[in-house]
């Protein structure tokens, strides 16, 4: 199968995916077999080009290809997004708790404006940094915990792909 930058955007490709990718492997590729399990975990999303790229009846053989893939990926980072969905809102009872604080302490002190927006500002700093370092590390420890998961993945969507070719 060849792709050339043209089909990817008459597919519906971001000019930036465009771009990145024809930088990487010019304008028209010749994807085979080989080629998709060589390029497997170059970051190209082989859902959208299965998709956007195979004929239907190549695309019906990539579902069912990847469908037990997209099973073990789901259950493999499911206990990490709620992992992350937790420490979220962990972090979020404790800004809108800084928050009440905040704010209860600005409406008592409207008649100076400035320096109830200081007060509020001041009161708010520590939470928005923690939020900030709670949201971030939780962010990074998902990925951490998916990082296996997304790997493996995205080889089995690579290899759906490089079947779907030959269907």
């Amino acid at each position: 199968m060849i792709i050339t930058a043209e089909m990817l955007r008459k597919a519906g490709a971001s000019p930036n995916e465009v771009t990145r990718l024809t930088s990487l492997y010019g304008e028209r590729v010749d994807v085979t077999k080989a080629w998709v399990l060589e390029h497997a975990h170059d970051g190209i999303n082989w859902e959208w080009a299965a998709e956007h790229l195979l004929p239907e009846s190549a695309w019906r053989v990539y579902k069912e290809a990847i469908a037990p893939a997209r099973r073990a990926y789901d259950e493999a980072t499911e206990s990490a997004g709620r992992a992350f969905d937790e420490a979220l809102a962990t972090a979020w009872r404790a800004f809108e708790e800084a928050n009440a604080s905040a704010w209860s302490a600005y409406e008592e002190d409207k008649a100076s404006a400035r320096r109830a927006r200081r007060i509020y500002d001041d009161a708010m700093e520590p939470a928005r940094r923690a939020y900030d370092e709670a949201t971030e590390s939780a962010g990074r420890a998902y990925e951490e915990a998916i990082a296996s998961a997304r790997h493996t993945y995205d080889g089995a969507c690579a290899l759906a792909f490089a079947r779907a070719l030959n269907a």
